[in-house]
């Protein structure tokens, strides 16, 4: 068990600062004991001594995943969680058509899409009192945080009017980029481009 204050020295130390884990302290094996049992303590203690707390723990262990990489932790990790699925975007980005932030962004679009205009979600919104399980707090941020990504899409799908029903087909729908390029009379290629700068605008939003 971590305590509030240990908590919160760590998190500074490793998530602000990127401090290395701490080098665990291993006493002196203890008279009685094999070397081939204090092999296997010394391994246990050493485990539990780099150990961090909870919440912590994961997003080091994804940092140390992903250092020396180009882009995010977080980025990465869903560009490989996406890659693992079948479907359009997936399939560029495992062909090198998009990069790790653009599927990123795809994943935003399509989140704040559902969150935006999905009928069944307004409808539920109106009629039903919703809950974080966090307090008033996190209520707040939760709704401060829908607001935020609500606007950005409507920014960007505003940005992107001219193509928007395109866009939204092979984000939202699935809809591979030739089928997509075949039904608004465009070339692949172009298809691809203003899919392209579409992800890219969602970054720069």
């Amino acid at each position: 068990m971590f305590t509030t204050s240990e908590r919160e020295a760590q998190r500074v130390a490793h998530l602000v600062l990127d401090a290395p884990r701490p080098a665990p302290a291993i006493p002196r094996k203890p008279k009685g004991v094999s070397k081939q049992e204090w092999k296997a303590q010394k391994e246990i203690l050493r485990e539990r001594g780099k150990r961090l707390a909870p919440g912590i723990e994961e997003r080091v262990a994804l940092r140390e995943e992903w250092r020396g990489k180009a882009g995010t932790p977080e980025t990465l990790e869903f560009a490989v969680r996406s890659a693992r699925r079948e479907g359009a975007l997936a399939r560029l980005h495992a062909t090198g058509a998009i990069d790790a932030h653009q599927l990123a962004a795809a994943e935003r679009i399509a989140t704040a899409h559902a969150q935006t205009v999905a009928d069944v979600a307004v409808r539920t919104a109106k009629l039903e009192p919703r809950s974080t399980g966090g307090g008033p707090d996190a209520a707040s941020a939760e709704r401060i945080g829908r607001v935020i990504l609500e606007r950005q899409y409507t920014a960007w799908r505003g940005a992107v009017a001219p193509h928007a029903a395109m866009l939204l087909a092979i984000i939202v729908d699935d809809m591979g980029v030739t089928v997509a390029a075949r039904r608004w009379r465009l070339s692949n290629r172009r298809a691809r481009g203003i899919l392209v700068a579409a992800l890219d605008r969602w970054g720069r939003g």
